[in-house]
């Protein structure tokens, strides 16, 4: 098998492992709300809007202080809904880090550009290609038509590794290469047999 050209990263789930109900207790206990009420808040439809880039930040900032009845500060507000993530992956981040001698190592996400905060210190991905830059979430064939077109190579040549399984299904489907993340050790493997070792 090839090595690819171009390595892209899903973050949440692969870099960047997360919980849903963290962020939920960590809501209730912050703006002093039911657990029910910080779903259904999690549940509007601004978090679709904000990771197609159709909402912004004072928007949030907004909606989380007219749920606490109080103004809610910018950076708290992302703080908050940065709250999701649980610590980086750090092993992957090295490794992905370590790629880079031998290809291009970016990211592909379904999130809003302040999700970069969360980064480890000293670790980054270039190209970054962010769902509310691109218009259009990895569940629709025109974010990957997009990142292609930014990329300027051949899709054969990209790498797409990913925790959904759908999203590599539509990957391979377009012509991509695609690894469904389960596990560092399963990459670890899948990685070497493109020639990664």
């Amino acid at each position: 098998m090839a090595s690819p050209d171009v390595v892209l990263f899903d973050l949440g789930g692969v870099l960047l492992p997360f919980d849903r109900e963290r962020r939920v207790r960590t809501l209730s206990r912050a703006l002093k709300v039911t657990l029910d009420e910080a779903r259904a808040f999690m549940d509007l439809e601004l978090h679709g809007r904000l990771d197609l880039g159709l909402a912004d930040e004072g928007e949030l900032t907004d909606a989380l202080s007219d749920l606490a009845g109080w103004k809610v500060p910018r950076e708290a507000a992302i703080a908050l809904i940065l709250s999701v993530f649980e610590a980086p992956n750090v092993a992957l981040w090295e490794h992905a880090a370590g790629l880079r001698s031998r290809a291009r190592v970016g990211g592909f996400s379904d999130n809003p550009v302040f999700v970069r905060e969360v980064f480890p210190e000293g670790h980054g991905l270039e190209p970054m290609f962010w769902s509310a830059e691109l218009g259009v979430t990895k569940a629709d064939a025109r974010a990957y038509a997009a990142v292609e077109a930014r990329l300027g190579v051949n899709p054969a040549g990209i790498l797409l590794i990913d925790d959904s399984a759908a999203n590599v299904r539509l990957a391979r489907d377009i012509g991509w290469d695609a690894i469904h993340f389960r596990a560092n050790r399963q990459l670890m493997g899948e990685l070497a047999e493109r020639g990664f070792e």
